[in-house]
Order: C-alpha cells, then structure tokens, then sequence
C-alpha cells in the first residue's frame, strides 16, 4: 500500500468519526425537549402512578406497559406525568420513576423545517379565560337591548339565563397583548384570582423568579401538583413555559355548578368579571327576579344579554337573596286590603289587589316575600305578596278519633256538610269559635270542624319514626349453617335497612360489618334504642335435605307479637314463592329475653340443595327483604 493511500484512508477515517459527534449531542438535546413520552418497563406489564414522590406513595392507578403519558416536569427520581385513559377519557396527574420513562427521538429543534414546525403549531388549551371586550352601548342600542331582554324575559324575571361557559380552543394562538394565555398541561380545574393580583413562579417554591401576574377577576386553568401548588404552563413571548401558582392565592370553582333563582336586595350590577373593578354589563333595580349559577364564594356567574348577545357576567353574592328550596304551599288570609305586586319590591307595578278576608294560596320565596300565581285578562301571572302583608299561617292540626271527620258550612251540625277529612291528614285551623274551628283542608276546601277531633301532635304514620332493630344472625366466629348463614343474614339485613330508611324508620342494625355478638348483647341492643319492632334473621337447616320453606317464631307471652309475625311471614311467603311453614312459639333468647315486640324469620333451608342455591342470591334477598318490609308496614298501620 502507497504512502499515498495510507493517508487518504486516515482522512476518511476522521472525518466519519467526527461526524457522529453532533448526533449524539443532538439525540441529547431532544431528550431534554420533549414533552410526550412512552412509559417502558422490562419486567412488568402495568406500571403505577404515584400520589408523591416516594416509593412509600399512595398508587393513584396503573397503567399498561408502553403506554404514551405527557411530561408536566421532570424531577430528580421521579417524573410528573399526565395520563388520560383511552376507555374512561379520565385525566390522570401523577409521578412515575425517572428509569421508566423513555422520550421517542425527534428532528433536530434546531433545524430550519423544526423551527418552521414550531412558528405553526397549534398552541394547547388556555389556561386564562378568554375575557369578553364589549363595546359602550349608546342609549339608542341600550333601549334595543332592553327591548331584547324583555323578550327573553319568563314570568316577570329578569333575563338572566343560563349558558354553557365559552372555553378557549386548541385553535386560538396566544397572544402577546394584556390578555395572552395561560396554558395549563392537561387543566382538571378552574381558579378565581380574588386578590389584588396572583403570581406565576418558575419552580414551586416561595422564592422562585415570578414569570407572571395576573390581576383580580382573571380566571386560571391548572392541575394539582403538590399539597401546596398548582401547576399549569403559560405563554412568555410566545413560548410555552410550565409555570406554577400558589394555591392559597386563587378560589377553585365549583365544577358541577348550581342553577339558582333569587331577587336583587338592593340596586344590583353585573360585571364583566369577578371583581367590582371590572365593567358594569348590566344593572337590575331592587326586587328583580333573577336566575344565575354557583361560582365562588362571593360570586354568583350569569348570562346576560347585550346588543342582542349572550355574554357571562358575574353577580357579588351579598346582592341577591336566593328563592328557598324546596318551595311550600301556603294559604293565609289578608287581614286588609293587600296587592300582589310584579317584582319583589313594592315599588314595582301591583298586579292586583284583595280585600280584607280574602283567603289566599302561596308558596314560599325569600325572608320577606311569598311567590304567588295571578290571572291577569285570563292569563296566569307570577306575583308576589310581601309577608308582612299576610295574616300568619294557621295552626297545623291532625284530625284524630275518628275514622273521618265531616267538614260543615258553618259551626254546627245543623250546617251542611261540604266535605271529609280522614284520620290522620293535616288541616290548617284559622280561627275558632266555642267547640268549632274554621280550617282549610290540603285540597284548599273551607269549612268547620269539630275542635274535638282535632289534635297538634301529628300521628304517627306507618313506619316513619319507628325504631326498628334489624339482627343478622350469627358473625364473626360462628358462621352458622353451611358456613354461609352469617353472610346471607348480613347481605339481607342491608337489604332491609335501605327500605325502611327510604320509608322514614329508623334503623338500628346489631352488626353491620362480621363481628360476633352475644345472644344478650343483641337483646341491649333493642332495650337501649326503644325498639318498637326487632326482627332477628336467620336461614334454616335441617337432617332431612328435602325439609323446605319459610317460617316465622315469637314469644307467645311478649305483647302482640304474633300479629307481628302473622304479617312478616305472609308477604315473605308472597314475595319469595317459597313454602310457608307457619308461625310458631319458639324459644329463642333474643325473643324470650325481649321486652319489645320481636320476631325470628327463618328464610329458607341451606340444607336443601336447590333451596340454598336460591336464597344465596341477591334476587331472593331482596324479595325476602320486601316481604319483611311490607309485613312490618302492616302492622305499624
């Protein structure tokens, strides 16, 4: 070989070694860049996301092996990630260990197409609300906009209507004016700047160089980060730089907000933002009825229209009164002449007046108002009654001792009858005179009733207030049959709480969880809580595998016991299909031992193959837990 060709091949040598140099510092260089990562693990096929950064961590989730996530920050062992589940679209924020992160490699950022890649990229969603600019209406458009509203307007109420809020889109480049855009990486909530201004830092800490401030109203898009910050990415010259914000400097807002209806207490404005700095949208006089949604804490957030257009404003909460909830139906009579009135305010218009007398049905409104239905020319008009203008409701009475109570013209039997009212139903007495009383039945009927038939205390009514004890048999270290009584009785007792609950008993369960109990520690159970029925549940065995059915026992010289279980037993029989068996004395001790009225239902046999693959089914539990239900509601008739 010449001397010649020696030294051409060390030249290409060079060079070809040279040339990798800048490959390797390039793949470097995109590492550190990248914002979308793949989750890679060697031994595992799911990978957890933690609540911190600690192996000791509460595991939020885990996803699959190779799954793509979004880097929010990278630490020094741990990575912050967001993942949003492909099935559920849920987004999840969390950490993940540094060596189980991989960035796919890219093209060169630093490269002439890269750059142009990046000037046309579509910037993420804002984190900062976009803020409506609306233009000064001149008087002319302001009594069009008025015109406007009242068509809008429901029953007299201000149109102040509900709208879904406008998001800023994926498509809206950020800006560099005083309003430029917060982008928040993947934003789970909404934050309220109530203080004079709140600050965006570099790093979550204290001391950190603040990117950014944003004033007073302005609204911020972000994800939980720690106990302490918010992490959230925003927009420096047109760079998307992740940022963090101090979460004892905003108000989140309420994610499921609720729709409200209230009055204006005073002169009340609408402003373009949540503060009173802000542009006044609109204003309301006193009185005004208006319908808006939860926010924050001080603010109310609403729709209003102006030139024509929906636009979301913001109402100070202490400047309305919200309508109560539930409203109630009230009748009263007006001791003089009274008015029902437009707006909640007697400076507005009087729809109509009634003299002293008259009798008149409402609903509740606010602390000083009532809500009432007039007709106008034939039309049904929303009005309202200022309280103190109404004789306070009558007394509420129960008609009692006597299967129904005749209601007559006037105070006396010689009066004829207009109607009748049944045992045990409300009336509203007004006014009363010797041993007779002028009352008004739920039906809005007038008449008189016998004072002797009517009572303050409100009976009682089937099972609502009664206290019922519900004893699944067996737990804990006794089994009972089949070793699967004590889960049976337990799934079946659960069954039969949330019926009564749902009809207003009270609901006193001796074991709620696998526990053992004594026979004497459930029988306390009922004398500490006044039990007025005790029910113990238990499924059957037997030597004989073809013995089958439902029967019921209870202790003959205990109260009215048998009625109990007569009652019980029937509607399990119906309910079940099972074969009735009966009611019988038995002696149990947690019937014995009772002095409150106490029954032991005995569900079905275990011992019977094809019984026991019935009653072991959630279907058979719940029928049975009716028939019990529907027994007990029998007997508190």
């Amino acid at each position: 070989m010449t001397n010649y060709t020696k030294i051409l091949i060390c030249v290409l040598t060079f060079m070809l070694i040279c040339s990798g140099f800048p490959v390797l510092s390039h793949a470097e260089t995109i590492q550190s860049s990248s914002e979308k990562a793949i989750v890679l693990s060697e031994n595992e096929e799911l990978v957890p996301i933690l609540k911190e950064e600690t192996t000791n961590s509460e595991i939020l989730t885990s996803i699959p092996n190779q799954s793509e996530v979004y880097v929010l920050h990278t630490g020094t062992s741990y990575t912050y990630i967001s993942f949003t589940d492909p099935i559920t679209d849920e987004n999840i924020t969390g950490y993940i260990e540094n060596s189980l992160i991989s960035v796919p490699e890219t093209a060169n950022p630093d490269s002439t197409d890269t750059k142009t890649a990046m000037l046309n990229e579509k910037p993420l969603d804002s984190a900062l609300e976009e803020t409506r600019t609306l233009e000064t209406t001149s008087p002319e458009t302001e009594t069009k906009t008025k015109a406007l509203a009242a068509e809008q307007q429901t029953e007299s109420e201000a149109a102040v209507e509900q709208q879904t809020e406008s998001e800023v889109t994926a498509e809206q480049a950020p800006s560099s004016s005083e309003q430029e855009t917060i982008k928040a990486p993947a934003p789970t909530m909404r934050g309220l700047v109530v203080q004079d201004s709140t600050n965006v830092y570099a790093q979550a800490e204290d001391n950190a160089d603040v990117l950014k401030s944003y004033p007073e109203g302005s609204i911020l898009k972000y994800a939980s980060f720690n106990n302490d910050w918010y992490i959230c990415k925003i927009y420096i010259n047109g760079v998307a730089t992740t940022a963090f914000i101090k979460k004892d400097d905003v108000e989140t807002i309420d994610r499921e907000q609720t729709s409200l209806t209230g009055i204006a207490t005073n002169t009340l404005a609408i402003y373009s933002k949540a503060t009173t700095n802000s542009k006044t949208l609109k204003s309301y006089a006193q009185g005004s009825v208006l319908k808006y949604r939860t926010f924050t804490s001080d603010w109310y957030e609403a729709t209003v229209y102006s030139s024509g257009t929906a636009v979301t404003g913001y109402i100070r909460t202490k400047d309305v009164e919200n309508r109560v909830t539930p409203q109630e139906s009230l009748s009263g009579v007006a001791p003089t002449k009274i008015s029902v009135y437009a707006k909640a305010s007697t400076d507005s218009k009087k729809l109509r007046s009634y003299s002293s007398g008259s009798t008149l049905k409402y609903k509740t409104f606010t602390s000083e108002w009532y809500e009432a239905t007039v007709y106008i020319s034939g039309v049904a008009t929303k009005g309202y009654i200022k309280k103190s203008d109404m004789e306070e409701k009558g007394t509420t009475y129960y008609v009692y001792g006597a299967t129904s109570l005749n209601i007559r013209t006037g105070a006396g039997t010689s009066y004829g009858i207009v109607t009748a009212v049944k045992k045990g139903q409300a009336v509203t007495l007004f006014e009363t005179k010797g041993n007779w009383g002028r009352i008004e039945t739920s039906s809005g009927i007038m008449g008189w009733a016998s004072l002797s038939y009517l009572t303050k205390t409100k009976p009682s009514q089937g099972l609502e207030n009664r206290v019922i004890v519900i004893d699944a048999g067996h737990g804990g270290k006794d089994p009972g049959a089949y070793y699967i009584e004590k889960n049976l009785t337990l799934q079946t007792a659960k069954q039969l709480q949330n019926l009564l609950k749902k009809a207003g008993a009270k609901v006193i369960m001796t074991r709620s969880t696998d526990t053992y109990l004594t026979l004497a520690q459930r029988v306390a159970v009922s004398h500490n809580n006044k039990a007025d029925a005790f029910v113990s549940l238990h499924y059957n065995s037997s030597s004989s595998s073809s013995a089958k059915g439902i029967e019921t026992f209870y202790w003959a010289t205990n109260v009215n016991e048998k009625t109990l279980a007569q009652y019980v037993q029937s509607e399990v029989v119906k309910q079940t299909g099972l074969s009735n068996r009966g009611v019988r004395t038995g002696n149990f001790h947690v019937i014995r031992e009772n002095k409150k009225p106490a029954i032991l239902v005995e569900l079905g046999f275990l011992s019977n193959t094809t019984e026991r693959n019935k009653v072991s089914t959630e279907t058979y539990q719940y029928k049975s837990a009716i028939g019990i239900y529907k027994g007990l509601e029998k007997y508190f008739d």
